[in-house]
């Protein structure tokens, strides 16, 4: 399969699941109240966390290796399985002091204990996936997403009707997890064997625990603001700041998580030509800046319609906090792929040391602007997102010449030329109108087509002619 059909179907899938799981997500906060979800989201954190040592890197060494597949197939579940079974254990026993520690709240426990068997299904499953991704078997997995995302609304929103609160998130959440479970296992022929060769398995060991060392760094990245946030403010405003960061995840999802799996898998069989490991690294990635920053300037500007018209009075505050983390997502995701083409060349640590090194800075900063404002951690949460991404570009200049000043320059042209067509139409329909609904329909659509017409005049010889480029060469 090729780089733009598997894309296609990777797109397709994470299209349908998140066309669907953002008008679930805003049904439910609707019948639900931002601490319903900052319970869940509390569970969801210890849930996350573990996965990293679950999973162990078994999926990244699977997808990265190129012999000896099935013997590295029956390493990655077994050592899964194994991992899955002890960690859940680990979790439901220790609930209760995880609970009080790090949230004061004796609610996440229950949650907590329930949540454990998610940890026990996504091993059951890790392998099956790793192999379709390998495969470029994208348009199975279109499939699989597309049949299990609408399940878990139909356990969730009536749970959450009949007044059962957080546990609706629970419910939706482990019934769509154990249908996904039961649909990989039919679309995969694979299926596990008693083998374990073990010099097989120090290889994917060494490789996988470099992965899993990101990922450490990737979950602090992505959950210990919202830690923080609970810890210090408590549960209502970690479900109103992680809402709002999920709706912001949610956008860029749409745009970008179909790129991640298939570009790691293109870059993986074309590692060993460098040129054109560069090249198309380079044209996907100038892209994401384009689309990344320019959305992210649209959700800054009608943040507060979002918030009004989509969540309500009893979400007060949320536009702001989507808004300015919009803004933190969409400059991230400028350097957001080059994780993909460092783990393509077999070398994961590169991402991993840099990211490590800026932990500590991230973590200090939390602790201090949390102390002063709530707003003003969110403002910090932008900052320290333009810091990182300065600093991976560097990261990416020292290891393939690739000039800082290239991604750089290219954000900013796209980010003044959204900024002055936006806030244009922004003053002119809230000038005009009064509903909230209203600004936010009419002003972003006028935003998007004003904005695409621009950025098309302006990059019809540069990105778009790139573009069309690589999807050319890709089927040769």
């Amino acid at each position: 399969m090729s780089f733009v059909h598997a894309l296609k179907w990777s797109f397709l899938a994470e299209l349908a699941s998140k066309a669907i799981t953002p008008i679930v997500f805003i049904v439910l906060a609707r019948l639900l109240t931002p601490e319903d979800f900052g319970v869940m989201s509390a569970a969801l954190m210890v849930i996350a966390f573990s996965q990293i040592f679950w999973e162990a890197g078994m999926g990244k060494a699977l997808i990265q290796r190129q012999t000896d597949v099935e013997d590295a197939a029956n390493i990655a579940f077994w050592v899964n399985s194994g991992l899955g079974i002890l960690i859940a254990g680990l979790i439901f026993w220790g609930a209760t002091p995880i609970a009080l520690t790090f949230f004061q709240d004796d609610r996440v426990t229950a949650v907590l204990q329930v949540m454990t068997l998610q940890v026990l299904l996504g091993a059951l499953s890790s392998v099956q996936t790793a192999l379709l991704q390998k495969q470029m078997g994208f348009k199975k997995l279109f499939w699989v997403r597309l049949m299990t995302v609408a399940l878990p609304s139909f356990a969730s929103i009536p749970l959450a009707w009949y007044g059962m609160g957080y546990w609706a998130l629970v419910g939706g959440t482990l019934t769509g997890q154990a249908f996904q479970v039961f649909l990989l296992w039919r679309v995969s022929s694979w299926r596990p064997a008693l083998r374990f060769p073990f010099v097989i398995a120090k290889q994917m060991v060494q490789f996988g625990s470099w992965v899993g060392a990101y990922g450490i760094l990737g979950w602090f990245y992505l959950w210990a603001d919202s830690l923080v946030v609970g810890k210090y403010l408590g549960i209502h405003d970690l479900g109103l700041y992680r809402n709002g960061n999920q709706f912001a995840i949610f956008i860029f999802g749409v745009f970008f998580s179909p790129v991640l799996p298939v570009l790691y898998s293109h870059l993986s069989r074309i590692k060993e030509e460098p040129g054109r490991l560069i090249d198309n690294f380079l044209k996907v990635s100038k892209v994401t800046t384009l689309l990344s920053v320019s959305t992210a300037i649209v959700i800054y500007s009608f943040s507060k319609q979002i918030g009004l018209a989509l969540f309500g009075q009893q979400w007060e505050g949320i536009g702001f906090v989507i808004g300015v983390l919009a803004l933190s997502h969409g400059f991230s995701w400028v350097a957001g792929l080059n994780g993909e083409i460092y783990r393509a060349m077999g070398k994961p640590s590169y991402e991993t040391i840099v990211s490590g090194s800026t932990l500590l800075i991230y973590l200090a900063v939390y602790i201090y602007a949390i102390q002063i404002s709530f707003e003003v951690f969110v403002w910090a949460r932008f900052g320290l997102a333009i810091f990182a991404l300065i600093l991976h570009l560097y990261l990416l200049d020292w290891i393939l010449n690739i000039r800082v000043t290239l991604l750089l320059a290219y954000s900013l042209k796209i980010a003044v030329v959204a900024l002055c067509i936006v806030t244009s139409i922004n003053l002119i329909v809230t000038d005009s109108l009064e509903n909230a609904w209203s600004i936010l329909i009419i002003g972003v659509l006028g935003s998007m087509f004003c904005l695409g017409g621009a950025l098309y005049i302006i990059e019809r010889n540069g990105v778009v002619r790139g573009l069309l480029e690589m999807a050319r060469n890709s089927r040769d």
